[in-house]
């Protein structure tokens, strides 16, 4: 099976400049950090692991080379990556600053700038020779290749991303800490492996039938109906039911467009926070860049173009708990509630417990976002900086956006929800929808899976499909690495069925 690092943290809520996929957002790219990232040290390994991914025998059996060719397909991608392969090898030089202005996007030089590039390859040099072992490139969710480097004392995964016009936007070198996959036989072991990462984890897996969510697991001791969790932009499934609804009641078009200005541009995660201040984006254009890259832009547009009261009535009819969810703020305003304002204004945010009081709180924020994306790093949610999620909610937001999917004005949701599988599909699965978040000490996945295709008949009953929602937690950053194979590990399990 082709595992690439790609997808899942294109999940993310946060600046994905750097982000780290896995066929991913990304969520899964994820938190706010500088275009370009350069981890030396692993993050400690929980002593309730199994597996240590630096084993000098584990990398010893990775070393096998590979061409990059064999997984990126895409030739600019490819043609950028061997690039920057060739800057790591042992004699290498530079880059050089005409070079480096030609190769990197202007966002990028302005968070590292040349000389910095000079020093940090230097240093990268120091651990060569490096052999390729794996590559791949993402699917749907924008132009990243990721690839695993071997290296005598430490394997790498690194991560590339271009932009529009085909210069290296991301650049992402750190530990490959994925380890080996568990042993996943029973709920309880995916629960069991959870508990590596540290933080609190909640696993929920539901049956699908009709619209409805039917809990079939949930971690002991958590009621699945009361234990809410922030997740990031796994709320971005919220927002797509509201749009859905807008759809199906002829408010709101497919085709209608919408305009980026100054005052609804986000952070990264996306690409539209950096198209030119009024151009305009269709509904089902931001709609698929909301759930496929996280674009946090795109789905300010969106929150903005349905309002808050169709988002209560999309919450209201999946079953969402309007009461904690509601307002839902904008991205731009979490990350100035999160990361820009004081701590007075979060505790009084933490404190709020209607939606009255939070809405003028949101109304009292700065206009400016007045944030530098690096700085996005300490983990805030346990202040309340988040939308809270039951692992129950979740699935059912799945389970609505299915049965929305079903009417005609609402059919681009289903292909929207699966432009990015999240991870590879396992075998045997004829779909797969994924949504993702990813902040500082938070990581949230959520899949829809059907391992029977539609028949084609209108009248027929629409297949039915299981969910898998996993939600960490921790005061301190998430090994997003290992995290990833302890999950792919339970979505091989759930294509056997919820029991």
């Amino acid at each position: 099976m082709r595992r690439t690092l790609g997808a899942v943290l294109a999940g993310a809520f946060l600046v994905t400049t750097a982000s780290c996929t896995r066929e991913y957002d990304d969520d899964m790219a994820a938190r706010t950090t500088p275009p370009l990232v350069v981890q030396t040290a692993a993050p400690p390994e929980p002593a309730s692991a199994t597996t240590s991914p630096a084993d000098p025998a584990l990398a010893r059996q990775a070393a096998e080379p590979v061409d990059p060719a064999e997984g990126i397909a895409d030739a600019k991608l490819l043609e950028q990556t061997e690039w920057v392969l060739g800057l790591l090898e042992e004699g290498a030089r530079g880059p050089a600053a005409e070079e480096s202005v030609q190769r990197f996007a202007p966002t990028f030089l302005e968070q590292a700038s040349v000389i910095q590039l000079g020093a940090i390859f230097a240093g990268l040099r120091g651990a060569a020779p490096y052999t390729v072992t794996s590559s791949g490139q993402s699917d749907g969710v924008g132009r990243t290749a990721t690839l695993t480097l071997h290296a005598a004392e430490q394997p790498l995964v690194m991560t590339l991303g271009l932009d529009d016009e085909g210069r290296i936007s991301t650049l992402l070198f750190q530990p490959d800490t994925s380890g080996e996959p568990p042993e996943i036989d029973s709920w309880a072991d995916l629960d069991a492996a959870l508990a590596e990462l540290g933080g609190v984890s909640q696993v929920v897996v539901g049956h699908v039938d009709n619209g409805d969510c039917e809990v079939k697991h949930t971690t002991a001791g958590l009621d699945p109906a009361e234990a809410a969790y922030p997740t990031g932009s796994v709320v971005k499934l919220l927002v797509l039911a509201a749009v859905a609804d807008a759809v199906i009641e002829g408010e709101l078009a497919w085709e209608d467009e919408l305009t980026i200005i100054p005052e609804m541009k986000s952070l990264p995660s996306g690409v539209l926070q950096d198209r030119e201040d009024g151009s305009t984006v269709t509904v089902r254009e931001a709609a698929e860049l909301m759930i496929s890259i996280s674009d946090n832009t795109a789905t300010d547009l969106l929150i903005e173009a349905v309002g808050q009261r169709a988002l209560r009535e999309s919450a209201l009819t999946a079953g969402v708990d309007p009461t904690r969810i509601m307002p839902v703020p904008t991205t731009r305003q979490l990350f100035q509630l999160g990361w820009q304002v004081d701590s007075e204004v979060r505790d009084r945010w933490s404190e709020a417990q209607v939606p009255e009081r939070r809405e003028a709180i949101l109304a009292d924020l700065p206009e400016e976002l007045d944030l530098a994306p690096g700085s996005v790093t300490e983990p805030v949610w346990e202040s309340g900086a988040d939308w809270f999620l039951t692992g129950a909610e979740v699935c059912a937001l799945h389970a609505r956006l299915q049965l929305q999917a079903r009417t005609e004005q609402a059919g681009p949701v289903r292909d929207i929800l699966a432009v990015n599988p999240g991870l590879t599909p396992p075998e045997g699965v004829a779909y797969q929808a994924f949504k993702g978040g990813s902040v500082p000490g938070v990581l949230a996945l959520s899949f829809y899976l059907e391992t029977s295709e539609p028949d084609g008949d209108p009248d027929a009953s629409p297949p039915e499909g299981v969910v898998l929602v996993v939600l960490t937690a921790s005061g301190e950053p998430l090994d997003e690495l290992r995290a990833i194979t302890i999950v792919e590990a339970g979505l091989q399990h759930l294509a056997q069925g919820p029991g």
